[in-house]
């Protein structure tokens, strides 16, 4: 997997590898400069699926509910970004186990994610080609990243700019919470300070630094923490992968098995069919909702905000979101957490930032 989505303002520890020149990245600064972010958009968690204790790291595209412990979907309606013109929970309904679902309710392998995607080195499914640096490697996790400072400071009570790029885009959304550096940095802390949006502020950034506003799509029932509010990513998907690749044990009579005209011998498998139900199997690798491929060139998942802008050229995201009152001066770490629809991955980063009562100055920190 290359990278799919990464913190760009405030810097996010995950971005460290830009100190030894190495950026991965695709992304636009608001101030029009260059851009280097490392790999940031490397750090994720897959194989979590909703109601799920853990990931199994290996079942990125297998549709299924992996622990059978019979998590329903809460997520099931404007706020669905693929396969919106299926009865959700449908057996053809096939993404509605994977995060965006159930915003938050699937868990995550570190709470600012591991570099590949999985705790060990290459050769399982999905695994992110990550380039070793003296600050980093496949399989370290992002809670080990040392500290980053940014500069960055927000007024308490006040409101903040942030932005993210997104890249390979597999549907889905994202919030942004908070976590004191006193405390262990873990899913929990980030769950105890989710961060509200000031919905009218949203917009597009494109690669020369310009955005445009856009209405954005907010959603806050049936997400984790309960009442919180998470926003879908406004940027439609175009495509998701292969239409079906089968797992090694599957045969013709499998369940909804894949056909080869599928599979990699056409199109390296980037076909369009008919939205159907996956085989979802041990190493089955199924996208074949919402996923038009040969032929008839992209197709949105959703109408664009803006005419044309889809997976590109759009190279991030800005929101604006609410300081908390309530909160003591002091050093916190920014999370951002995207949960996917089409595949069963949650990328996350985290970046340092200092809450203050008053702020004099501060000078364009960008990246």
């Amino acid at each position: 997997a290359s990278g799919h989505g990464s913190l760009v303002f405030p810097r996010p520890r995950n971005s460290i590898d830009y100190l030894v020149n190495v950026n991965e990245e695709r992304c636009a600064n608001i101030t029009g400069h260059a851009c280097h972010d490392g790999q940031a958009a490397f750090w994720y968690s897959q194989g979590c699926f909703i109601g799920c204790p853990s990931c199994d790291h290996i079942s990125g595209r297998r549709q299924t509910d992996l622990c059978k412990l019979g998590k329903k979907a809460t997520n099931n309606g404007i706020a669905r970004s693929l396969n919106r013109n299926v009865t959700p929970l449908a057996p053809n309904d096939i993404y509605q186990h994977n995060p965006w679902r159930a915003p938050g309710s699937a868990p995550v392998a570190d709470a600012c994610g591991l570099a590949g995607g999985t705790p060990w080195g290459s050769d399982v499914p999905e695994e992110g080609v990550y380039k070793k640096t003296k600050y980093a490697h496949h399989g370290m996790k992002g809670t080990d990243l040392p500290k980053m400072p940014t500069g960055i400071a927000w007024k308490i009570g006040g409101e903040a700019t942030v932005t993210f790029n997104i890249r390979n885009n597999h549907g889905g959304g994202y919030q942004y919470r908070l976590c004191p550096t006193s405390e262990p940095l873990t899913e929990e802390c980030f769950q105890t300070y989710p961060l509200e949006f000031v919905q009218e502020k949203h917009a597009i950034i494109f690669g020369n630094g310009t955005s445009v506003a856009i209405k954005g799509t907010f959603i806050s029932e049936g997400t984790m923490p309960e009442g919180s509010t998470w926003a879908m990513l406004p940027i439609p998907a175009t495509g998701l992968g292969p239409r079906c690749l089968p797992g090694p044990k599957d045969t013709h009579s499998t369940p909804h098995g894949c056909m080869e005209w599928e599979g990699r011998s056409n199109h390296n498998g980037h076909v369009d069919g008919p939205c159907v139900p996956c085989p979802e199997t041990a190493g089955s690798d199924c996208s074949r909702c919402s996923n038009p491929g040969w032929p008839g060139g992209e197709k949105p998942a959703f109408p664009p905000p803006i005419p044309g802008v889809m997976e590109a050229p759009v190279a991030g995201v800005l929101d604006v979101l609410k300081v908390p009152s309530n909160l003591p001066a002091g050093e916190y770490v920014l999370g951002w957490r995207y949960d996917c629809e089409g595949t069963a991955q949650v990328w996350s980063n985290c970046a340092d930032i200092i809450l203050r009562e008053s702020i004099h100055s501060q000078a364009d920190l960008f990246i």
